[in-house]
């Protein structure tokens, strides 16, 4: 083997080797990006989770508040049955109170599962930003690394030809 060839094949090793290294990085690259959009698929999931919760909270509000007003109206059909004043307002003192009291449960406890379900929902969003704009700046990093990198390679083996090969 000459020399000429001898050094022609270091050249061509040394290129199969940065070769082989460029596409790992750009596997590598690939996972990342892969990675990324995952997790911009976890946090639109999570996103619609909280959506139906707020969906399903309204829901059984409504079958809450409808079901009192039934009951409501079954109640004093009852009491009108008994023919007795006395009973009547007695009993329908009763359920005033009640719906007092349940006024009051009402609204300490919506206020605190509405109010916790606003935060978790705006903190998300918030953090969806956060996330989105972190992803971009890194991919946007990544392809100015990417090309680079590219560059660096490409002299690399300018370099290599031109020290290993025999000019005329």
């Amino acid at each position: 083997m000459s020399n000429v060839e001898a050094k022609n094949q270091i050249s061509n090793g040394a290129s199969l080797i940065l070769d082989t290294w460029w596409n790992s990085f750009k596997v590598f690259q690939s996972f990342q990006t892969e990675i990324a959009e995952k997790s911009l698929q976890h946090l639109h999931n999570q996103r619609d989770i909280l959506n139906s919760t707020r969906e399903t909270l309204g829901k059984i509000e409504e079958d809450k508040n409808k079901f009192e007003v039934e009951w409501k109206a079954a109640f004093q059909n009852t009491i009108k049955s008994f023919n007795n004043e006395q009973v009547e307002r007695l009993l329908t003192t009763w359920i005033n109170q009640i719906e007092e009291i349940n006024k009051t449960v009402r609204e300490m406890s919506g206020l605190s599962h509405q109010a916790i379900l606003d935060l978790l929902t705006q903190s998300h969003s918030q953090l969806e930003t956060n996330v989105k704009t972190a992803l971009e700046q890194q991919h946007k990093n990544s392809v100015e690394v990417l090309e680079k990198i590219e560059l660096l390679i490409g002299q690399i083996k300018k370099q290599a030809n031109n020290d290993l090969l025999p000019t005329k």
